[in-house]
């Protein structure tokens, strides 16, 4: 008789919501007594493992001492034959390296960095790193350079940066923190900071919003810049109607300067020697501290469109630190718990949170010590967080509970955790410019001790990791210069470069001679712009540029130190009126609110016809100042980092405009390719001045290099360089008064030529100071 299947498959009985493991095991004792029966008999009663099937971790070390070790300690001569004193010093014996190493890698200090035996240091997130990227020493530091392979992935970097979340350990930079008076403490900023102070100080003495500055150092006239950094004052605490104005001025504030670890050196001398020298000048004053926090915080970088969406999931406030409660620090908190911290939360804004370990599983209100909840408070310590294995443990025990398992451990779980350990992190959060229009960037800076508690667990929930060589690839994207290698004022980026050409030569003396290539200038030669300075771009005629004959037939090279980059419009129009060039068409002064570029350009009173360009120049022949730009292919070509910016002539401008096909009369002969450059036994490398008449048609003289070159995959590309300032005054001028006032362009037409490359390619530069007053921001 057959039987319906489905009816069969309704009919099944539904398991139990709970299972009894002791009950269940009861009812199946003597299934498990009659199956080991079995197995005794089977085996005799012998449950050793067999040696013919046993796999031996050494089979494969034939050597005869350990073969005679063995045998020796099989039959016991070993141990009779060692002596008290051999036995004391196997006691005494260090263990092996890698259980020192993975022990010493597993510390999670308070403060402070781990130090690999050559004395670099580690950051606290060196072990995930070296799991995944190509590690590289910077600066003394092990860092990430980037994903290991052949250093390509940009296409992805940047459909990720507009699509998620990018983070960066930027643990190596470094606060240095001033304590004093506030008005001492602006007396001391007055003089190692320029410009100072802000627009904005009213907020950034409120300690609200942080500000950018670059830091140069004190007492001398046109000193040599040291590296950008940003400041942030120490929220002032809440008046009471006791207080006067006075007594608040008088107050001790602190103020944090964050700067990169490649300049941490030089710049907190130059800082401890103005606090030092300002004591001993001005009486008025009090004296100001300077203490170095290095190894005391931990930093990281949240980019992307999705960065706000990242942070609200693991950010979970405990509760505000500012007791002064302002509208931007209560609305950043607020957006932060209700999921819209894109919308309102402030550029520029600082606002201190407590927020819970973000490994826990729940969020429950934890009770914690308010002493420590500061992070201005570092001094007096910060707790460690929670051991791994604590928070593993838990949540072990959490699983078997879900499980309805009890859980024989659960009581030693308190008593494993450390007691200066805590549940709770006081951070900072930053709300850094824009990068772009819909990535938006985070910094949260965090006791050092808690960095690897945040890196997991956003890495866990999304976020992609970067490493330095992706980082300079977002600065590029988003037309931000990277530190230090945009900035050649500084002496960070000619040790940087040098490293780099090191490297480079110790590569190239690998290579056999077939297959080795010349070298190219590393780092570029500035000085080189000042040839430009005798040649009309629009003529192939010399002109006369110095007062003095003989500086005109051979003009020295100028030194590096004299190398002056404006960085705000302040620095160059204040160098603009030390060479009588206010007259030219650069524009700085009508960038404001009101007025704008592309209606400045329309004005025919603008453009002065009677400024004399080749005697202009006769004023500046021993200083050179250069801009920033950023550059984008007129029609093709790809612009590398360290290519040549060179003056066109109107010819070559007309040539690529109409479109012709002759576009290769615009090329270096080969054979002057390699000499373009030439390196002098200092090392250092200068531009030759061409002489074979074929080479002397196709030369355009040089104003200024690439910095940062395009980045494949972006739909935008756009290269970041420096340029001297009046050439490019002086390239305008001449372009605008050779068409007509429809056609004048807001950017300026420029040559690139890439250094091993022999083919020059149009391009647009613009001004960075004539769309913003400070170019202060850096990545």
């Amino acid at each position: 008789m057959t039987t319906d299947g489905s009816k069969q498959l309704k009919s099944h009985a539904i398991p139990p919501g709970e299972l009894l493991v002791q009950k269940f095991t009861e009812s199946r004792a003597p299934e498990l007594d009659s199956l080991y029966s079995t197995i005794a008999s089977r085996l005799n009663n012998d449950f050793r493992s067999q040696r013919n099937k046993r796999r031996r971790t050494t089979g494969f070390d034939n050597r005869a001492s350990k073969t005679r070790f063995r045998k020796k300690q099989k039959v016991g001569i070993l141990n009779q034959t060692k002596s008290n004193e051999s036995l004391e010093k196997s006691a005494n014996k260090a263990p092996p390296r890698h259980i020192r190493r993975k022990k010493e890698l597993n510390k999670n200090l308070e403060s402070g960095f781990c130090v690999s035996g050559d004395g670099t240091k580690r950051l606290r997130t060196h072990v995930w790193h070296a799991k995944r990227f190509t590690m590289i020493k910077h600066w003394g530091f092990h860092l990430p350079l980037g994903l290991r392979g052949r250093g390509k992935g940009s296409r992805a970097l940047l459909k990720w940066l507009e699509n998620g979340t990018i983070i960066h350990d930027a643990s190596y930079y470094s606060a240095v923190q001033l304590q004093g008076s506030q008005d001492s403490i602006l007396s001391i900023l007055s003089r190692v900071m320029s410009p100072f102070p802000s627009t904005d100080t009213e907020d950034v003495l409120s300690g609200g919003v942080y500000a950018s500055s670059m830091l140069h150092h004190a007492g001398a006239i046109d000193s040599r810049t040291i590296a950008p950094v940003i400041y942030m004052w120490r929220p002032i605490q809440q008046p009471t109607d006791a207080e006067t104005e006075c007594d608040r001025t008088n107050e001790l504030r602190r103020l944090w300067i964050w700067i990169h670890t490649a300049a941490l050196t030089e710049g907190y001398n130059a800082l401890k020697s103005a606090c030092e020298s300002q004591g001993k000048v001005n009486e008025d004053f009090a004296s100001v501290r300077c203490i170095s926090l290095e190894g005391q915080f931990g930093t990281l970088e949240v980019m992307g469109s999705k960065a706000s969406q990242l942070l609200q999931k693991i950010l979970h406030p405990v509760s505000s630190m500012s007791e002064n409660m302002s509208e931007k620090s209560s609305c950043l908190r607020k957006c932060s718990l209700m999921g819209a911290v894109e919308e309102h939360a402030p550029c520029s804004g600082i606002s201190s949170f407590t927020v819970h370990d973000p490994r826990a599983l729940t969020n429950e209100n934890t009770e914690f010590d308010s002493s420590y909840t500061d992070l201005w408070d570092a001094e007096k310590g910060l707790c460690c967080p929670v051991e791994e294995s604590v928070v593993c443990m838990e949540k072990h025990h959490q699983r078997l509970l879900s499980f309805c398992l009890p859980d024989k451990n659960s009581a030693d779980i308190d008593a494993s955790t450390g007691i200066h350990s805590s549940r709770v992190c006081p951070i900072i959060l930053i709300r850094r410019n824009k990068l772009m229009d819909s990535v938006t960037r985070w910094t949260i800076i965090l006791p050092l001790s808690w960095v690897k508690a945040f890196w997991v667990p956003l890495v866990s929930i999304g976020a992609r990791a970067i490493g330095l060589r992706e980082r300079s690839w977002v600065a590029c994207e988003a037309r931000i210069p990277n530190f230090p290698s945009e900035f050649p004022e500084c002496d960070s980026y000619t040790s940087l470069t040098e490293a780099e050409a090191a490297t480079m030569d110790k590569e190239a003396a690998l290579r056999p001679a077939s297959v080795k290539t010349f070298n190219v200038p590393v780092p570029p030669p500035w000085n080189c712009v000042r040839f430009a300075f005798k040649m009309n771009p629009a003529k192939s005629k010399t002109i006369q540029t110095c007062s003095n004959e003989s500086d005109a037939v051979a003009e020295p090279a100028l030194p590096d130190d004299h190398i002056v980059v404006a960085r705000s419009s302040r620095t160059l129009s204040g160098f603009l009126n030390t060479i009588n060039g206010d007259r030219l068409p650069l524009f700085l002064h009508f960038c404001d609110k009101n007025t704008c570029l592309s209606k400045i350009i329309k004005d025919e009173k603008v453009l002065d016809h009677d400024l004399n360009m080749d005697s202009f120049l006769g004023n500046r022949c021993r200083k050179v100042c250069f801009v920033r730009v950023t550059l984008r292919a007129f029609n093709e070509g790809a612009i590398e980092d360290g290519a040549v910016v060179c003056a066109p002539r109107l010819a070559d401008i007309k040539l690529w405009i109409s479109g012709s096909n002759n576009k290769g009369e615009l090329q270096v002969p080969p054979s002057s390719v390699a000499t373009y450059f030439a390196k002098q036994d200092s090392g250092k490398w200068e531009f030759r001045v061409p002489e074979d008449p074929a080479a002397v048609e196709s030369n355009r003289w040089p104003i200024g290099f690439i910095t940062s070159g395009f980045v494949q995959g972006s739909k935008k590309p756009s290269a970041g360089g420096l340029c001297d300032a009046v050439l490019l005054a002086r390239l305008r001028h001449e372009q605008w008064s050779s068409v007509s006032l429809k056609r004048r362009k807001k950017e300026i037409y420029v040559l690139t030529r890439n250094l091993r490359s022999t083919a020059y390619r149009l391009a647009l530069a613009t001004i960075v100071l004539e769309h913003q007053q400070e170019d202060f921001d850096y990545v």
